[in-house]
């Protein structure tokens, strides 16, 4: 399965994680909130072949299913982000993906490490959909913030994102991938 993913992402400290969740499950009272645990199994050379191209391929567990997952960002001047992901079920977890098609078919790449998010979510419509995310990756831990919403959905999520002050908190360091990786340099510098 293919498709295009628009988000806001937001890196937040510890406190103003908590007052936004607070605020949106104050705002939005009789929705449902689903937690789930998730851990991100992420693959590449080690010379970062595919997170120099701004691409990320990682196995997604939830429970005992899996996903293969690659996430291509789509470069823009947009205030929020882009990317095209690709998607399918598999049986189990290995140490070496080599893909069969593709821009990135025939390269081999290997399990780099897994990060380990505990998400909340709170879909507010079916064109919105809130996820609070606590994540701990190589002994680091922090809170990010992703408002995932169509286009149709793009004006009225640009509003509650100013409403909320969130703007300032814009991540600029990158997804999961890009700071999983980032942290796994600096521990290899030391």
């Amino acid at each position: 399965m293919k498709m295009l993913e628009t988000e806001y992402k937001f890196l937040v400290s510890k406190e103003k994680f908590e007052r936004i969740i607070n605020r949106i499950k104050e705002k939005y009272p009789d929705l449902e909130i689903r937690e789930r645990l998730q851990i991100n199994y992420y693959y590449d050379t080690d010379d970062h072949y595919l997170l120099d191209r701004h691409t990320t391929l990682r196995v997604r567990q939830i429970g005992s299913e899996l996903s293969l997952e690659m996430k291509e960002s789509v470069l823009s001047a947009k205030d929020y982000s882009e990317a095209i992901e690709t998607c399918r079920k598999i049986d189990s977890l290995t140490n070496d993906i080599t893909l069969k098609d593709g821009k990135f078919a025939w390269i081999p790449f290997s399990l780099q490490g897994n990060l380990v998010t505990k998400r909340c979510s709170i879909k507010p419509s079916d064109s919105l959909s809130i996820d609070f995310d606590v994540n701990y990756y190589l002994g680091k831990c922090d809170y990010e913030i992703e408002m995932e919403f169509t286009e149709k959905a793009h004006k009225a999520t640009s509003i509650l994102v100013e409403k909320l002050g969130l703007m300032k908190y814009k991540n600029k360091v990158g997804g999961k991938a890009r700071r999983f990786f980032m942290q796994k340099s600096e521990m290899f510098k030391e």
